[in-house]
């Protein structure tokens, strides 16, 4: 009887598990069927429905908890409220993403894309829209405690309230956020501006139904930053009477002070007198010693030798300190170049490093001795091949061999980095690259595509100015997958950069299954690019120790 409960609760947990799969399945549905339409509204250019459906998708995705997913749905609106050339309709798109990234650990997007709504509603004059986009602006920056960018927002609102259509209700909770942030910040007189335009909103809502409806801040959090901004002035006015007191003595004190100067400075007259006369006392009594010393002339030369004695001392010890601080002056020189040599090695080592390891990694290894290897959910694995080219290699010295590779793997380099993909490795003639690593972003299917089809380019180019020459060319094949995988520096010695997981085979098996000037993607890559790019379906093709696979080769962008 006692295990009753619990297997009521697991089967109530069963339940609700197997509820949410079909809640999952259906909006999985729903969103594959919106793709389809969406296809249909761009072909034929209906910009307008596109926006519409990729709202749509993006708010499904976001019940799925896919928000990576998302995002890319809420991006596409933007770039199809372009298209349409429709300014209001533009500013809505940035209003809709903004309001899906969080405000807790995106707000500085949610911010961004609010303020570019808002600088294309006020192009087009629409006061609605401005209305409702510095409202969410004043409401998010407030809650995460950014007044420098609540205040302007929550002012702006208060000082044209019919122009935005602000109620009672509204403009007591701006005003009262206006009033907490202002103590925050300490800024007395801007806070009394505000808790005189309080009493003055309270007085107008006595008797109206609004006054008891709940607004957006709690009356007791205000009522504490009351208590506290009263005791903030209190300490104030007492601190301002201190200082005129503190100034009034000094006052008296200074006046105190040119009293008593007056009277040394009567003091120090008399004093000139008293000196002048007791002056020429002694110019008598030297001329009476001269006299004196004149019979005791041994005595002066002993005084002199005694007096040119001491000055000697006092020139050797003058010349010892000067030698000294030569001395110190090297030593701190030889120091400073030692340590400039330092800094110059540390330079040296790494920018070594940081053409060895990704910026991130290599801070971490610095700073901590090690560098975790991580799980990324969405990487784009881009491989090379040079079709033939040991049967070329036999006819090439090691020398030219090794010259032709670093010509080319330069450029694949160049190219890589401008399309923001992360340098893994050259393997023989083989080359590797992944975008979305280490640092994560959803561009890195697209930025990828577009690598590769650069790299074909180049080397197409290339292959007909040899022709030109009568002299050998080198075919490219390139694959690309998309996918989880796990990135990072493993071992103590050579530390090397790399990528693990079935992503990255199967992005090896996209090379190898392809062909000579192409670029072959995998059937999960495609569904990212395939608004982008203009691809051709190869049908189910076998792959090694994969079986059969989806494969495209990409034919240009759109």
């Amino acid at each position: 009887m006692k295990t009753l409960p619990y297997l009521c609760l697991i089967a109530y947990f069963f339940v609700a598990d197997f509820a949410w799969a079909q809640d999952k399945k259906q909006l999985t549905n729903k969103a594959n069927k919106i793709d389809l339409e969406l296809v249909k509204m761009l072909k034929s250019n209906n910009y307008r429905e596109a926006v519409k459906l990729a709202k749509q998708n993006g708010e499904i995705y976001t019940e799925l908890d896919k928000l990576t997913i998302a995002e890319k749905y809420y991006k596409n609106a933007i770039s199809y409220a372009s298209k349409a050339n429709d300014e209001k309709l533009l500013a809505y798109t940035y209003e809709i993403e903004g309001d899906f990234f969080s405000p807790i650990t995106a707000l500085r997007k949610k911010i961004k894309d609010y303020e570019t709504a808002e600088s294309l509603y006020r192009k087009i004059n629409s006061y609605q829209g401005l209305g409702s986009v510095k409202k969410k602006i004043a409401k998010y920056a407030f809650e995460q405690k950014k007044y420098e960018i609540s205040i302007p927002a929550s002012r702006a609102l208060l000082d044209s309230i019919t122009v935005f259509n602000i109620n009672e209700l509204e403009k007591l909770n701006h005003c009262k956020a206006l009033i907490i942030s202002y103590s925050k910040l300490n800024n007395t007189p801007e806070l009394r501006k505000y808790m005189d335009m309080l009493g003055s909103i309270n007085m107008s809502l006595v008797g109206k139904s609004e006054k008891n409806e709940k607004t957006d801040i709690d009356e007791q959090v205000l009522k504490d930053e009351f208590a506290n901004v009263m005791a903030k002035a209190t300490l104030e006015l007492q601190q301002i009477v201190n200082k005129q007191q503190d100034s009034l003595t000094a006052t008296s004190t200074e006046l105190a002070l040119k009293k008593q100067e007056s009277q040394i400075q009567q003091n120090q007259l008399r004093e000139q007198d008293s000196l002048a006369r007791l002056h020429k006392q002694v110019i008598a009594q030297q001329e009476e010693l001269v006299k004196l010393q004149a019979s005791k002339n041994q005595q002066l030369v002993l005084g002199i030798i005694l007096s040119l004695a001491t000055v000697a001392v006092a020139v050797i010890a003058l010349i010892g300190r000067q030698i000294a601080n030569r001395k110190l002056a090297r030593q701190k020189a030889e120091i400073e170049a030692q340590k400039r040599l330092v800094d110059a090695e540390k330079k040296k080592s790494e920018e070594l490093l940081l053409n060895i390891l990704p910026q991130q990694i290599a801070t971490e290894l610095k700073d901590k001795g090690v560098a975790q290897p991580r799980s990324y959910n969405m990487v784009t694995v881009l491989f090379t091949d040079f079709k033939g080219f040991t049967k070329i290699s036999e006819k090439l010295s090691p020398e030219q061999i090794v010259a032709k590779l670093n010509f080319f793997f330069q450029k694949f380099d160049e190219i890589a980095e401008k399309n923001h993909l992360e340098k893994i490795k050259t393997i023989g003639d083989g080359y590797m690259c992944a975008g979305g690593i280490p640092i994560e972003n959803t561009t890195n299917p697209v930025d990828a595509v577009r690598a590769g089809l650069e790299m074909q380019t180049f080397v197409k180019a290339w292959n007909k100015e040899q022709e030109a020459k009568g002299l050998p060319t080198f075919e490219l094949r390139v694959g690309i997958n998309t996918g989880p995988l796990v990135a990072g520096v493993i071992g103590k010695n050579k530390f090397a950069y790399d990528v693990w997981g079935d992503t990255v085979n199967l992005a090896s098996r996209m090379e190898s299954s392809g062909e000579s000037g192409k670029v072959n993607i995998s059937g999960i890559t495609h569904t990212w690019v395939k608004h982008y790019f203009e691809c051709i379906y190869r049908g189910k093709i076998e792959a090694k120790n994969k079986g059969e696979v989806d494969m495209f080769f990409v034919e240009k962008e759109v």
